[in-house]
């Protein structure tokens, strides 16, 4: 069984595509319609944060191994040793997002940052490889 590692980067090809796409179209709406520029520079604030992520090269990541189970996103992390892993639930939003929700033994629910999250397909293949039990919710409002 070899040890499972998802990577994801603030500076992917398509969040840099993206929040381009954003200011481009914030520039269309204040040259061709005219929008007021308050509005402009409210929609603007929107992509800050992801600016920001970008500059700063902001990673996440999740790391499955026969010892524990951790995440990281920006500066918060943590880890959660696979003795105390009861199982993992995996719902699938309205969004199309996956939220992956860590259950213990203890009763705790322990829901990891949506950018950590890898896709459905890897993350259902890698729980099976290290023989985690897990759930698959599809379409749920609240998890």
């Amino acid at each position: 069984m070899s040890n499972y590692s998802f990577k994801r980067s603030a500076r992917s090809a398509r969040a840099v595509a993206f929040v381009t796409l954003w200011w481009i179209v914030l520039w269309q709406l204040y040259l061709f319609l005219d929008a007021a520029p308050l509005i402009i520079l409210g929609l603007a604030l929107v992509s800050l944060p992801a600016l920001i992520d970008i500059g700063k090269g902001a990673t996440s990541g999740l790391d499955i191994t026969d010892a524990d189970v951790s995440w990281r996103s920006g500066r918060r992390s943590a880890k959660l040793p696979r003795g105390q892993l009861k199982s993992v639930r995996l719902d699938t939003r309205l969004d199309l997002t996956i939220r992956m929700t860590l259950l213990t033994y203890q009763g705790d629910k322990i829901r990891l940052p949506y950018e950590c999250v890898p896709p459905a397909a890897q993350i259902e293949a890698a729980l099976k490889d290290h023989q985690i039990l897990y759930e698959r919710h599809h379409f749920t409002l609240l998890s």
